[in-house]
């Protein structure tokens, strides 16, 4: 196994932006599973279906748990080679 940092050919100001630029996607896929579970909710109320609820915790998972288990060990890769320059 590499113990090379795959982040370690960029710069430091392009470790940052792909920071940033992770944090954002993970901020954006969490907005957008709050707006979209939301508008489930209103729909199922608004049909009064109450199978639609049954979706959230799905919406949820994926929304949340995904991102979580994606980027924020790439955000940790990043950071520490950030760390070690």
């Amino acid at each position: 196994m590499s113990t090379q940092n795959e982040f370690s050919k960029y710069s430091l100001e392009e470790l940052e932006k792909k920071k940033k630029h992770f944090k954002r996607l993970q901020i954006m896929m969490f907005a957008l599973t709050a707006l979209s579970a939301i508008l489930l909710t209103i729909a199922a109320l608004v049909k009064h279906n109450n199978q639609a609820y049954q979706l959230i915790p799905f919406l949820v998972i994926a929304g949340v748990v995904f991102p979580l288990l994606v980027f924020m060990p790439i955000r940790k890769k990043i950071q520490a080679e950030i760390e070690s320059r």
